[in-house]
């Protein structure tokens, strides 16, 4: 028995996927795709060809490590297929492949036991031309080729050797004695399989075992390096991010906007509450989830979660989730369970003001200081030092009288009342 290799995992699967990456000279068109090339892709089994390409008339399956033909009968029109480097060791479920003219077995595991059975099962392609089974454990058998000339008349070349007409005639004749010698080499293969039981096999010896260590590790390092590449390019898939719960911690229920979208909360209707959030407009609505509890509503956008706690209980059956054509707001009505409630009234925010300079304090005039009532009176200090140096000494009173005779018919020169003379001034002089 052989133990699974650890990178088993790794071994890719003939899926629909691959057959339309491996079909872009056709568009990834498969309903009327004629070929296809699938070696080296380590596959293990071939599925879905009959299924996704019924008219395939060339199928190319090389260096894989495929243990059985099957999932090909079906194909009516195939006309080659290639199965060389492969881990085959009997031909078989290709009887409803009306079409084939080609079959390439090269360096498969074909052993003498199953040579009988395999020739047998090529009989009913009687379109069969051409024949490899280079490369094959059978081939160590002196008769094989004799063997199958004589079995398959319609074999028009061998290994990429004509078949004559005369050695087509001798195989007939030998074919008795082939036959004998056949189960004699049979018996012969089967008893030194049963004396080789058991013992190690030589390093490097060409097995189905090995094949299939020697591409599991193969695949094991393409994967990797596909990994490195994803990882440098940055297409590496992120795991799933965990979309948050209801409740925080605390047992509160959660209130978020992951998506940093637009989103309003309007309770002045006296019967609802009205949410809206303004997600993208070419959204497509499947990426929405939608969930309106009584206390609060949650919408999933792509595994962004915007939750809002409600001021008040709502009715979430009745609940109306709309959203807009135009500009793709979604738009969520929850009706109030108890609409008639009084509500209780917000107090009313004094409008914030800009801050503006404050104005230097003035000092009062006499005047309006007596006015207001309740004013105190104020002493002003001015005048209680005097500096020597700056200021002026008193001049006489004569000067300062004689300032005012001088100065009093220029302010009054114009006034009639003022023609008398005043005794006490003494006359003017005339100057010299």
């Amino acid at each position: 028995n052989v133990f699974p290799h650890p990178a088993a995992k790794h071994m890719p699967r003939l899926t629909e996927e691959l057959i339309r990456k491996r079909a872009e000279h056709n568009e990834g068109v498969l309903s009327d795709l004629v070929e296809i090339a699938l070696h080296q892709q380590e596959l293990e089994k071939i599925e879905s060809l009959e299924a996704c390409c019924r008219h395939i008339q060339i199928l190319l399956l090389q260096n894989n490590i495929i243990p059985k033909m099957e999932g090909l009968n079906k194909l009516k029109e195939l006309e080659y297929l290639n199965l060389a480097l492969n881990n085959i060791s009997k031909i078989e479920g290709i009887e409803g492949c009306e079409s084939l003219k080609k079959l390439d077995m090269t360096v498969n595991f074909v052993s003498v036991e199953e040579l009988e059975e395999s020739v047998y099962n090529l009989k009913a392609n009687m379109m069969l031309e051409d024949l490899y089974l280079t490369g094959n454990p059978c081939t160590d058998w002196y008769g094989w080729r004799p063997y199958v000339i004589a079995h398959l008349p319609q074999i028009k070349q061998l290994d990429g050797k004509l078949v004559l007409p005369v050695e087509r005639i001798k195989a007939r004749q030998q074919l008795p004695k082939l036959q004998q010698d056949l189960e004699t080499a049979v018996i012969e293969a089967r008893l030194k399989k049963q004396a080789e039981a058991g013992l190690p096999v030589s390093e490097g010896a060409y097995t189905i075992e090995s094949r299939n260590e020697m591409y599991l590790e193969l695949a094991a390092q393409k994967e990797e390096k596909d990994k490195n590449e994803r990882r440098r390019m940055g297409t590496e898939p992120k795991e799933p991010r965990v979309v948050p719960g209801v409740y925080n911690s605390r047992g509160d229920v959660r209130q978020c906007n992951e998506g940093k979208y637009d989103f309003s909360l309007d309770d002045s209707f006296p019967d609802k509450i009205v949410f809206e959030l303004g997600v993208p407009k070419y959204l497509d609505t499947t990426s929405l989830d939608v969930d309106v509890n009584p206390l609060y509503v949650r919408c999933v956008v792509k595994e962004k979660v915007t939750q809002l706690k409600l001021p008040n209980e709502v009715k979430p059956d009745s609940c109306k989730v709309q959203r807009s054509r135009t500009t793709g707001v979604l738009r969520i009505e929850m009706p109030l369970v108890d609409p008639h409630r009084v509500r209780e009234k917000r107090e009313v925010q004094p409008e914030l003001q800009p801050l503006k300079p404050q104005a230097a304090p003035t000092a009062p005039t006499p005047a309006r200081a007596a006015a207001a009532p309740g004013a105190k009176k104020s002493v002003s200090l001015q005048g209680i030092y005097k500096d020597p140096k700056r200021v002026a000494k008193d001049k006489p009173a004569a000067l300062l009288r004689e300032v005012k005779t001088t100065r009093a018919p220029q302010l009054q020169g114009n006034n009639q009342d003022c023609d008398d003379d005043d005794d006490d001034i003494p006359p003017l002089e005339s100057r010299r």
